[in-house]
């Protein structure tokens, strides 16, 4: 047999090289691909689900399941005995509440008078759900997105949004939701640049929405805003840092970094916002209109800013708060 050519040495070389790669780079490089997304659905559904602010209240989840409320309850969005029940995930709007059960129907309380809070709740397979002003959002296992309550500006369509999401967020009047691919898709009132109709572009891992802005999580754990930015709640070039957790209030925007603390910017009139931030050890965080609230490791929550109405009582709330192995 003839000696090989050196040309021939080295398409051979190459050939199986190749069939190495596609042999065990490829399906690595699927498997991760895989992870990530599995990371990502993870992360979107896990973040800040233990607490949830409204217009002039606040609700916690206890260890057992059972709600905790607080502030005002003119319309019986926040009963001062709690909800009991075995929830894993909460929501609040203006004057309205709602939470997962663990077999994924949804219980809703206080205001409906636009639809936003039926009292016979939503059944359904659900794995996260967001509550804006007057309109809802839950998230089916499936990846698609039930609304109901205020549709005005389209932020909340009767027929849902068919997509495969793994999170989704609600503000004053718009709405947001992280694809599997990291994107975000948007809708709903967009006059200050909150809900562009094209969505946004990247590698998000959690979404949060203010009265009129945007804050989002990257995967390298750096914050995009975009909105409303009147009071510095939504820098258009947004926030460098390593966070692991975003909330967004009326006018504030909050960020939990690697190390517990909490950082803060936009209005801080009420004090729900303290440029110099919060120092503590925190794994969960909510803006309100005015108001913030932040969950301890130790299962006490912070409360920050207005309070005329008992939604974020000086001393804290004792708790201790946060589901386990949910």
């Amino acid at each position: 047999m003839a000696p090989q050519t050196r040309a021939q040495h080295v398409a051979i070389s190459a050939s199986l090289a190749y069939e190495a790669l596609r042999l065990v780079w490829f399906p690595w490089q699927r498997e991760r691909r895989r992870e990530r997304e599995q990371e990502r659905i993870r992360i979107a559904r896990s973040c800040n689900r233990t607490l949830a602010w409204g217009l002039y209240h606040s609700l916690a989840i206890r260890p057992d399941g059972g709600i905790a409320c607080w502030g005002r309850n003119d319309y019986g969005a926040a009963p001062p005995d709690g909800v009991d029940g075995d929830f894993v995930a909460v929501a609040a709007g203006a004057d309205h509440s709602l939470a997962i059960r663990r077999d994924g129907s949804i219980a809703c309380w206080g205001l409906n008078n636009r639809g936003q809070a039926p009292p016979a709740g939503v059944d359904g397979d659900f794995v996260a759900i967001a509550a804006g002003h007057v309109h809802s959002l839950a998230l089916r296992r499936d990846g698609s997105i039930a609304c109901w309550g205020l549709n005005h500006h389209g932020q909340a369509p009767p027929d849902g949004v068919d997509g495969d999401f793994v999170a989704v967020a609600a503000g004053a009047g718009h709405s947001l939701a992280i694809r599997r691919d990291g994107s975000i898709a948007c809708w709903g009132h967009n006059n200050e640049g909150q809900a562009p109709p094209e969505g946004v572009d990247g590698d998000f891992v959690a979404i949060a929405a203010g009265y009129v802005h945007s804050v989002a999580l990257r995967r390298d754990s750096s914050i995009a805003c975009w909105g409303l930015n009147h009071h510095g709640q939504a820098p258009p070039d947004g926030v460098e840092g390593k966070f692991v957790a975003i909330a967004a209030g009326g006018y504030h925007s909050l960020a939990i970094r690697r190390d517990g603390s909490v950082a803060c910017w936009g209005y801080n009139l009420s004090g729900q916002a303290p440029p110099e931030g919060v120092d503590g050890d925190f794994i969960a965080i909510a803006a309100g209109s005015y108001h913030s609230l932040a969950l301890r490791r130790d299962g006490s929550v912070a409360c920050l800013g207005y309070n005329l109405s008992g939604q974020a009582p000086p001393d804290g709330v004792t708790g201790p708060f946060g589901r386990i192995n949910v």
